[in-house]
C-alpha cells in the first residue's frame, strides 16, 4: 500500500489501520503518515516531494493559460496582486484573464478546469472591450461565479455559470471610478451568496459599496462608507456570520487607515474605525491580507502606524480595539513585511520578512521559527504542520516559490519553483488553495518586448494516498480510496504513494489495513 518500512520485522503483509491525524472531509486528498495517520494533502506537504536528487518538481508542470504565445493577462501592474483565481467545488478552479491574443488589455476572458488542470471548456468572453485594467473573481451563491473588471476608470460586472461557464448576467456598469487603480476596488463574496464590491467613486472620490445576489441583482443602493475619502488599499473581508468589513486607506486631508463593520444586509455595525492616522505606510500588495477574522471572531489588521515598525492590531468581532502586537522593528518599509493568515484550529501565522510567529487567538506568542529565509506575499496554514508560503521574487526578472515549513519551524522542509522568467519582470500573480488540497498559482509576467503570458501551476505532493470516501474526526477510522499506484521498485523517505505513476483521479477503490483495491483507466 506503500508503506515506508523501518525495520526487519515489518513485512508487506502488515496490517494498517488507518485514522484520520486531522479533521478529514469526503473527496478530500489524504497522505499516509507514520502509524497509518492519514491527514488531508492540504495538511500535510502539498509540495511534490519527488523520489530523485533534484528534490521537488510540480505535479503538472506550468503551462500558458491559453494555447501557444499571445498577449494574454494585463501587463504593467509593477508586482500587484489580485484574486485571478476562484477555487471552485470538487478541486475545480476558475481563473479569469484579460487579453485576445494579440492586445493584452483587449477583453474579459473566464476559463474553468478540473483539479488536473484541464480546462471544463473553452475560453469564454466575458467581455471584448478595450482598455481593461484589473480582473477579479468571487462565488455568486453555490452555483455562479462574479466577475469583475475596469474599463479604464469604468467598473464593470457579469455573472457567468460555475458549472459550464456560460452567462447567467450580461455584463452591466457599476459605477465610474476615481481611478483605474487596480487597489481602488475590490470585490468579496459573503457566506449568505451575496457578494460586494466596494470602490472610490468619481465626482466626491467618496468610497462606498454595492451589494448583489447570486444572480447578479442589485440588493439595495450605493451605501457610502466614507464621503471625500479618495481611497486606496481597498479591501473587503468577509465575516463567518455573514457580515463584512471594508477597509482602506484615506488619500484625503486627514489621511488614515480605517475600517467599518457591515451586516449582511448592508447595514453599518459601530462606527468608522481608526486604524492608524498618517502616511500610507502600508502600501503592499494585496489589500485582501492586511485583514483577516480569527476562529473566535477577532479581527487582526496589518498595524501600518510606524514606518519603521512590523505589528498588528486586534479587534474583537463588534470592531473595539483589544491589543497592539509589536513584533520588529527596523528599517524603513517595515509594515509592508508583514504577511499574515489565521489557523483552522485556532490562532495565526504571522511573518516579518521571512521571521515565522505563531500566535494564539488572543495574540499570546506561541513560537516563532528558527531562521528568517524569505519574505512571502502570501501565508497559507496547514493543520498538525508548519505553513505554507508563497513567495515571488523580483527583480530583472520573476520567480515564483512555494516554502514549505515543517512541525517545529525548525527548518524549511521542500521548495517547489512555480514559474520562472530570465526576461519578463512579475506583473501579477495570485496562489489559491483547492476545495480538494490542491494549490493553484497563477503568475503573469511583463515582457520587454512580444506577448504577454499568463502561466497557471498546480503544485501538489506526488505522495497522496488518495480520495477519502467519507468524513472523518481526528483520531477516527477513515477508509480511503487510492488516487495513485506503488511502484515497490522506487524508495522513499516517507510513506507515499507516487502520483508519476498514478492511474487517474477519477480512480476508484478502497484502502483498509494493508489491501489496496484499485479499478480505473492507465495510460
Amino acid at each position: 500500500m506503500g508503506r515506508h518500512f523501518t525495520s526487519a520485522t515489518e513485512t508487506p503483509h502488515q496490517a494498517v489501520s488507518l485514522m484520520a491525524e486531522s479533521a478529514i472531509g469526503a473527496g478530500d486528498y489524504a497522505r499516509l503518515g507514520v502509524g497509518g495517520y492519514v491527514r488531508r494533502a492540504a495538511d500535510g506537504v502539498p509540495l511534490a516531494l519527488q523520489n530523485s536528487s533534484s528534490g521537488v518538481t510540480a505535479l503538472v508542470p506550468a503551462t500558458l493559460v491559453d494555447g501557444g504565445s499571445g498577449a494574454w493577462g494585463r501587463t504593467s501592474f509593477n508586482g500587484q496582486f489580485f484574486r485571478s483565481v476562484l477555487a471552485l467545488g470538487s478541486g475545480r478552479f476558475a481563473v479569469v484573464f484579460s487579453g485576445n491574443g494579440s492586445q493584452a488589455d483587449t477583453g474579459v476572458n473566464l476559463r474553468l478546469y478540473n483539479p488536473m488542470r484541464v480546462p471544463v471548456s473553452p475560453r469564454v468572453v466575458v467581455a471584448s472591450a478595450t482598455g481593461v485594467v484589473g480582473t477579479r473573481l468571487a462565488r455568486a451563491g453555490a452555483d455562479h461565479i462574479a466577475v469583475a473588471w475596469t474599463e479604464g476608470a469604468v467598473l464593470k460586472l457579469a455573472i457567468h455559470s460555475a458549472g459550464s461557464g456560460a452567462v447567467v448576467a450580461s455584463e452591466t456598469t457599476v459605477a465610474t471610478l476615481a481611478s483605474s487603480d487596480v487597489q481602488g476596488w475590490n470585490l468579496a463574496a459573503l457566506s449568505g451568496g451575496d457578494f460586494v464590491l466596494a470602490y472610490g467613486k468619481s465626482g466626491g472620490s467618496d468610497l462606498v459599496f454595492r451589494r448583489f445576489n447570486a444572480a447578479g441583482v442589485l440588493q439595495g443602493g450605493e451605501t457610502v462608507v466614507e464621503a471625500g475619502a479618495s481611497p486606496a488599499f481597498v479591501g473587503v473581508l468577509a465575516l463567518r456570520v455573514g457580515g463584512f468589513v471594508v477597509h482602506h486607506y484615506r488619500y484625503a486631508s486627514g489621511t488614515a487607515y480605517k475600517f467599518a463593520r457591515f451586516s449582511a444586509d448592508g447595514s453599518q455595525q459601530g462606527a468608522l474605525t481608526t486604524l492608524a492616522a498618517g502616511s500610507p505606510n502600508r502600501s503592499v500588495s494585496p489589500s485582501e491580507r492586511n485583514a483577516m477574522e480569527l476562529t473566535n471572531g477577532h479581527l487582526v489588521f496589518v498595524d501600518p502606524s510606524s514606518n519603521t515598525s512590523a505589528a498588528v492590531r486586534l479587534y474583537d468581532a463588534a470592531g473595539n480595539y483589544l491589543s497592539t502586537l509589536a513584533v520588529a522593528t527596523g528599517a524603513a518599509g517595515m509594515p509592508n513585511t508583514v504577511c499574515m493568515c489565521p489557523r483552522q484550529f485556532g490562532g495565526f501565522w504571522l511573518t516579518v520578512g521571512g521571521q515565522l510567529y505563531e500566535y494564539d487567538n488572543a495574540g499570546i506568542s506561541l513560537r516563532q521559527s528558527l531562521l528568517a529565509p524569505t519574505q512571502p506575499f502570501m501565508l497559507f496554514d496547514r493543520a498538525g504542520t508548519g505553513p505554507l508560503m508563497a513567495v515571488h521574487t523580483v527583480g530583472s526578472g520573476f520567480t515564483t516559490h512555494l516554502y514549505s515549513w515543517n512541525a517545529d519551524l525548525s527548518a524549511i522542509e521542500s521548495t517547489l519553483v512555480l514559474s520562472t522568467s530570465s526576461s519578463y519582470p512579475l506583473s501579477y500573480a495570485w496562489t489559491e488553495v483547492l476545495s480538494s488540497g490542491m494549490l493553484v498559482s497563477v503568475a503573469c509576467g511583463q515582457p520587454s518586448s512580444g506577448a504577454a503570458q499568463l502561466h497557471v501551476t498546480i503544485p501538489q505532493a506526488s505522495s497522496i494516498l488518495g480520495i477519502a470516501q467519507e468524513a472523518a474526526l481526528p483520531g477516527a477510522m477513515v477508509r480511503v480510496a487510492t488516487a495513485g499506484k506503488f511502484a515497490t521498485t522506487q524508495s522513499f523517505t516517507s510513506p507515499a504513494f507516487d502520483r508519476r505513476s498514478a492511474t487517474p483521479p477519477g480512480t476508484r477503490g478502497v484502502a483498509i489495513g494493508n489491501t489496496a483495491i484499485l479499478g480505473g483507466l492507465s495510460d
